[in-house]
C-alpha cells in the first residue's frame, strides 16, 4: 500500500514545510501509536519489558570487547541468518533503548544490518514480517549541523549534546556517525544528556546531503551521502531536518510503503521507535 498524502514537517524555526517525498502517516509517532506485535513469528521472538531510567551507560573494557565482537559477528553473518537471531521489541524512546540494550547486554543493530536483512532476504518480500517490525531505531547515531553551518564545539538537538572533536571542527556539510556500543550516554540532569565517544570511533561522512533525497549509501555504516542519486535498487532515501542541527538515532523508515529502506535522520529523542536487538 502506498500512502499518498503528504505529511508535515517543521524546520528549525517551527514553520511547516513539505517533504520532497510523502511520509507514512504512522511515522509520526506517539506512545500509543504502535500497534501491538505478535507474541512471536518465525522470524524473531518478542518480551516485555520495563522502562528504566539512564544514569550513563557506562561499559568496562571487556564487557566493550564482547559487544564490539558481537557487533562484528553480526555485520559478518549471512543476511538471513541475522534475520534469524535479532529479536524486536516495541514502544521505545531514545534512552530507554540505551537502557535495554545495556541491561540485556546486547547491540542494537545497526543501520547496515537492517540494510541488508531489507534488500538480500526472503523477509524483504514478507509484509507481515514487515508490518510487524518496521520502522525501527537503528543503533546508528549521526550527528550533523545545518546545511554550509561548519562543526563548532557541539552540537545540541533537543536535549541531548554531542561534543565535536577538535579534529572535526571547522568541516561543513559533513557527519560524524557512531555504532553502538561504541558510545554512552550521561544524564547532565533537568532532562539534559550528553553522548560522549573516542575520537577513534567516530566514522566522518563527507558530502552530507543538504536536503532530503535518494543518495548512494556509505560502505561502512549505510549512511546516505554524496551527490543526489536517481532512484534504484542501489539508492537509499534520506530524510534529514531542514535548516537544523540533529544528534540521534537512525531509523529505518516506511519500507513497507515504498518497497526499499528509507533512512530517517530526524526524530526526537522522545519518539517511541520498535527496535531489534541482538
Amino acid at each position: 500500500m502506498r500512502l499518498m498524502a503528504r505529511s508535515n514537517r517543521h524546520d528549525a524555526g517551527g514553520r511547516r514545510v513539505e517533504a520532497v517525498r510523502p511520509k507514512p502517516s504512522t511515522l509520526n509517532f506517539t506512545a500509543h501509536s504502535l500497534q501491538p506485535m505478535a507474541a512471536a513469528s518465525r522470524f524473531g521472538r518478542y518480551g516485555p519489558m520495563e522502562k528504566h531510567d539512564v544514569r550513563g551507560l557506562k561499559i568496562d573494557g571487556t564487557e566493550l570487547d564482547r559487544l564490539r565482537a558481537r557487533r562484528q559477528m553480526l555485520r559478518e553473518m549471512d543476511p538471513e541468518q541475522a534475520l534469524q537471531v535479532i529479536e524486536f521489541r516495541r514502544d521505545l524512546n531514545f534512552l530507554q533503548a540505551l537502557a535495554l540494550a545495556k541491561q540485556e547486554g546486547s547491540i542494537i543493530v545497526p543501520n547496515f544490518v537492517h540494510d541488508r536483512i531489507l534488500t538480500e532476504t526472503k523477509g524483504r518480500k514478507d509484509k507481515k514480517y514487515l508490518e510487524e517490525n518496521y520502522p525501527v531505531r537503528t543503533g546508528t547515531l549521526i550527528i550533523y549541523e545545518k546545511p554550509d553551518v561548519p562543526f563548532d564545539e557541539e552540537v545540541f538537538f533537543k536535549g541531548i549534546t554531542f561534543n565535536i572533536p577538535s579534529k572535526f571542527q571547522g568541516k561543513v556539510n559533513c557527519a560524524l556517525v557512531i555504532v553502538y556500543p561504541d558510545f554512552e550516554s550521561i544524564a547532565l540532569g533537568n532532562n539534559k544528556y550528553e553522548l560522549r565517544a573516542a575520537d577513534e570511533n567516530i566514522h566522518l561522512i563527507e558530502r552530507f546531503p543538504k536536503k532530503d533525497g535518494w543518495y548512494i549509501p556509505h560502505a561502512e555504516t549505510g549512511v546516505p551521502h554524496g551527490e543526489s542519486a536517481e532512484a534504484n535498487s542501489n539508492t537509499k532515501y534520506l530524510y534529514r531536518l531542514n535548516g537544523s542541527s540533529y544528534v540521534g538515532l537512525l531509523a529505518c523508515d516506511g519500507y513497507v510503503y515504498y518497497g526499499r529502506q528509507d533512512v530517517g535522520a530526524y526524530y526526537r529523542a522522545s519518539c517511541m521507535f520498535k527496535l531489534a536487538l541482538f
